[in-house]
């Protein structure tokens, strides 16, 4: 049922747009996978960038989260306030991982849909002409050519000095995009965390990328780098004095502490009007009732 729905959803389409492409771009399957990849960073740039700041405010929010730690030992305490600060100031951070989640079903429908599109015999020609839509258009696109700058897109990356090349600049580009990312760790132990995973995740998808055919791996490189010029945009280079495109809105200021009930604010004196109602008949009142009885 699952791999029904995902053939009718994720990789059928997939492999009608790449074919499309491909004959719209002079047959050239790698200028399809670039276009492929840009158009879906179009598709789901309101999220990316949406991602962005979110990852923005969250560093904003790191002195406060800071303080809450030190203030507070008892850790559902100290989860409670930080919920809060993050509540006032509009931010969500499990909201980061929304355009990293949406990579996983595009890659695993780009692996299967390059295996199919670019067949290495006639029985899977066959098979690929049964995926395709009812579109003459379509039907005399194929079969598709597998090369593109020297590389064979539908080999592995292990297999051949361009599949190397690409293994490696798939490490590289996601080194570079993990690098022009914030950070928003809150403690020294954190920031470690932090900074061993953006090693390690440029050595895991290079190793993927071994075991993926090479059109997969130019997806990635070229998704990686499209995500670089998102983080120059929205981060800029402090480094090199290059300001941000984007600026988003500053988060809400969040008083740290205790709730307003609990920070003994001082109390405003009541007004004559105030006490009247508090307190009932004001002195003089209740005395001329007395004489008048």
């Amino acid at each position: 049922m699952i791999g029904d729905l995902f053939h009718l959803v994720v990789l059928q389409p997939m492999i009608n747009l790449l074919v499309v492409l491909t004959h719209a771009l002079w047959g050239s399957f790698g200028l399809a996978l670039i276009a492929f990849t840009i158009l879906i960073r179009v598709a789901t740039f309101p999220l990316t960038l949406r991602q962005l700041h979110q990852t923005r405010a969250m560093q904003q929010l790191q002195p406060r989260i800071q303080e809450i730690q030190k203030k507070y030992s008892d850790p559902k305490r100290r989860q409670e306030e930080m919920l809060r600060v993050y509540r006032e100031a509009g931010v969500n951070p499990l909201g980061c991982l929304g355009p990293m989640l949406l990579q996983l079903p595009i890659l695993i429908g780009l692996y299967y849909a390059i295996r199919r599109t670019l067949p290495e015999s006639p029985e899977a020609l066959e098979a690929l002409s049964a995926q395709l839509y009812n579109w003459s258009y379509i039907q005399r696109a194929v079969p598709l050519e597998e090369h593109f700058l020297g590389l064979d897109l539908r080999a592995f990356g292990s297999e051949g000095l361009g599949g190397l090349v690409m293994v490696i600049l798939v490490g590289l580009t996601t080194w570079l995009q993990s690098k022009t990312t914030v950070s928003y760790a809150a403690d020294e132990r954190a920031r470690a965390q932090q900074q061993m995973m953006n090693w390690m995740l440029p050595v895991m998808f290079a190793f993927f990328a071994l075991n993926f055919p090479t059109g997969v791996s130019l997806y990635w490189v070229v998704n990686s780098i499209v995500g670089i010029g998102f983080n120059i945009a929205v981060y800029g280079i402090p480094a090199l004095k290059i300001e941000p495109l984007f600026h988003p809105p500053s988060p809400v200021p969040a008083a740290v502490g205790p709730a307003p009930s609990e920070r003994g604010h001082a109390v405003r004196p009541a007004t004559p009007t105030e006490s009247r109602t508090r307190h009932g008949p004001s002195r003089s009142k209740r005395q001329n009732r007395r004489r008048r009885t």
